[in-house]
């Protein structure tokens, strides 16, 4: 769902406001209509009712009412003579009737052998309800829209600032601009002290965010470099180890295993260095065949830590084009190929490419819930006994993060673990059957 922003939620609420009150104006009218008619005007006629039985009592002959809104009929012995045709076979109550083409209210009262008829034409009554009530309803309530709005426009210029501000933010390009390059001078001429102050507290944030960012990369690039040094000495070293032909079994193997760490090491470096000059120089991107990459990475991970109990499978549903840098997609999947050929002690390692997504399961040891809670974090390892940094999949998700990619992972424990990532930007060139 969209989130709203806070000028979008300030007119839906003055909407609302605004429909709330005509909606309860609307009612309050109706309800004063139907009480008027409902209990009002039946008290009345009620009341005129009984005034003319007493007078009647008195004086037979006194004449029923007869004025501008109420007119009156009388009956005595079932004589309806005198009584409007409409009116003749109408029962005592108190009803709306047709009458000479109106439907006034009337009400209708047996006193001994005789019948009343009260007829109550409100036309003239309810004119006089329009002008002096619906009229300055209408007034007031335009007044209150008035006000609705003036007040809408005091809340819209309070909180503009803080719009403004969030737009600025939006638009601001955090992978291609650094935090000192977002320039808020332009909101300090608001007079509004709360937002200068939200405006001050935000640049000392990026102010000692850019320098947290930049000590961290300065750390990763000099601790990458120095540690160049002591690599390139144990590499040169190695090789002429190598050369000799003297060694145990044993030796050799131990040696063996030198020369694949010493690789695991100069790759982590070589990530690092990356992940540290990224920012201030972009790597050039362009359109990656993924499907040629990861035949040529299982290859080259199989032959340095690969052994015969580990199968491998690559499934090309299609040939998948991924706009990104060669190498940082390298080491993106070399991470979790090297993952998964180290947890998975026999069985099957497989690739997936489908529809803009490519996933890596294996038949390993899997991990458990709790261990998929840290499996992100830096320098854990989810199995003490494993040979791996702790690093792969934090640089895996780095990566992701950085170049908008999404990053899935399922596991269970004994069972194997399945990581799928997906690339919203590839494109399909179509089928493949060469499957290996």
């Amino acid at each position: 769902m969209k989130k709203q922003g806070l000028h979008n939620k300030l007119v839906k609420a003055f909407l609302v406001q605004i429909l709330l009150i005509s909606l309860a104006t609307l009612f309050g009218v109706f309800s004063a209509e139907k009480i008027v008619e409902k209990v009002l005007v039946r008290q009345a006629l009620v009341g005129e009712a009984a005034h003319f039985w007493m007078r009647y009592q008195q004086n037979p002959d006194f004449p029923t009412p007869d004025t501008l809104n109420l007119k009156g009929y009388l009956a005595v012995d079932n004589s309806f003579a005198n009584i409007p045709e409409p009116l003749q076979k109408k029962l005592p109550g108190y009803f709306r009737a047709d009458f000479n083409g109106r439907k006034p209210i009337v009400y209708i009262e047996d006193y001994r052998s005789a019948r009343l008829y009260l007829v109550f034409d409100e036309e003239q009554v309810a004119n006089l309800a329009f002008y002096f009530g619906v009229v300055p309803l209408s007034l007031v309530l335009l007044l209150i829209y008035l006000f609705a709005w003036l007040s809408y426009r005091q809340s819209r210029n309070a909180i503009s600032p803080v719009i403004k501000l969030a737009y600025i933010v939006e638009q601001f390009d955090f992978r291609r601009q650094s935090l000192a390059q977002l320039d808020l001078n332009e909101l300090r001429r608001t007079s509004d002290s709360d937002v200068i102050k939200l405006i001050d507290a935000l640049d000392h944030f990026t102010e000692r965010l850019e320098q947290f960012i930049q000590r961290e990369k300065n750390f990763t690039r000099d601790a990458s470099h120095e540690l160049r040094t002591p690599l390139a000495v144990i590499k040169s070293s190695l090789a002429l180890l190598q050369k000799r032909t003297d060694f145990l079994p044993n030796e050799n193997q131990s040696i063996a295993r030198i020369d694949h760490t010493l690789r695991d090491m100069e790759s982590l470096i070589e990530t690092l260095l990356l992940l540290a000059r990224e920012e201030s120089s972009p790597l050039p991107e362009g359109d990656v065949l993924i499907n040629d990459l990861l035949i040529m990475l299982m290859e080259q991970i199989n032959q340095a830590i690969g052994n015969d109990k580990v199968s491998l499978e690559i499934e090309q549903n299609c040939l998948l084009l991924i706009p990104a840098a060669e190498k940082v997609l390298a080491i993106l999947f070399s991470n979790l190929l090297r993952n998964a050929f180290i947890y998975t002690r026999q069985g099957v390692i497989s690739i997936t490419i489908g529809d803009r997504q490519v996933s890596i399961s294996d038949t390993g040891i899997g991990m458990s819930q709790h261990q998929l809670e840290h499996v992100f974090e830096p320098f854990y390892r989810a199995h003490a006994d494993s040979n791996g940094h702790g690093l792969g999949l934090t640089i895996v998700t780095q990566l992701c993060n950085r170049y908008g990619w999404k990053l899935k992972i399922r596991s269970k424990q004994g069972e194997g673990t399945r990581i799928t990532v997906v690339f919203p930007k590839a494109r399909l060139l179509g089928g493949r059957t060469d499957n290996i």
